[in-house]
């Protein structure tokens, strides 16, 4: 409740500030090629209008949190399927060679924060597999849902950002119509901020907020791929597994490519 109300205090207040704004554009300044394009009062009700009423959508912790996304997005790796394959595959045979004990000491050395490692610690610590696997799929769950919220959150913007630039327009076209029969020279910088505030509310809707929800999405998709491929590695560890068995179970989580880098690199995989 506190942020919906607290969206619908900015967004008003923005959007009247951003209308006075406009009444004291100056029709005689300069017009240079950046200055045609950068309004501040479009810009204000346009970025300004959508996080409000993102706000009054969302609460202010998944607005933070899709924005810590939003920028995680460009420093994130891909993923090293092959790799947590390996690793399995390792753990598998230091369970068939020594046992618990084996398990727990490459564990002392295992420092990827991964759900494999808590599910080998839960193993270790006592758990039945039964229970660990209910513990890794609650998780697996949950982490889906978290990063759902992050999608959710860009596609609001998505489709407010728009109506913002629509609105934005309405504010220049009523201020042009206004003047037009008193100071015709002043239509000019209210057509601008008319336009401009829908080019602004385009870009934004279809350049940054709605592929970045896509973007999202496809990598929640994928987290819960890894999820369930880690828990079924939990289970064929515990089982003591071969090496090829474990390898041809888990190429079905595998992206193309990389499951064809695991046939060549494994004679006889499927």
């Amino acid at each position: 409740m506190p942020t919906t109300i607290f969206g619908i205090i900015i967004g008003i207040a923005m959007l009247i500030y951003a209308i006075i704004t406009v009444t004291r554009q100056d029709p005689g300044a300069v017009i240079t090629l950046t200055g045609m394009y950068l309004n501040y009062p479009a810009f204000l009700i346009v970025f300004g209008g959508t996080m409000a009423s993102t706000l009054i959508a969302h609460p202010m912790s998944h607005l933070v949190r899709g924005f810590e996304a939003f920028f995680a997005v460009f420093v994130r790796k891909d993923f090293a399927w092959l790799e947590l394959i390996d690793d399995i595959c390792a753990f598998s045979q230091t369970n068939t060679q020594k046992g618990m004990a084996g398990i727990e000491a490459r564990l002392s050395m295992y420092r990827k924060p991964t759900l494999l490692r808590d599910g080998l610690t839960m193993i270790v610590n006592g758990y039945k597999l039964e229970e660990v696997e209910q513990f890794l799929n609650i998780s697996v769950e949950r982490r889906y849902d978290l990063e759902q919220i992050d999608s959710q959150v860009f596609r609001t913007m998505g489709r407010v950002a728009p109506a913002f630039g629509f609105l934005g327009t309405v504010v220049g076209l009523i201020y042009m119509l206004r003047v037009m029969g008193e100071t015709p020279e002043r239509i000019g910088p209210f057509l601008a901020m008319a336009l401009v505030s829908t080019f602004y509310g385009l870009i934004l809707a279809h350049m940054i907020f709605n592929p970045m929800g896509n973007k999202l999405q496809h990598q929640a998709e994928l987290n819960y791929r890894i999820g369930r491929m880690e828990m079924d590695g939990v289970r064929y560890i515990v089982k003591k597994m071969h090496p090829l068995y474990i390898k041809d179970q888990l190429s079905g989580y595998l992206p193309p490519r990389q499951r064809a880098v695991l046939m060549r690199e494994t004679p006889g995989s499927v």
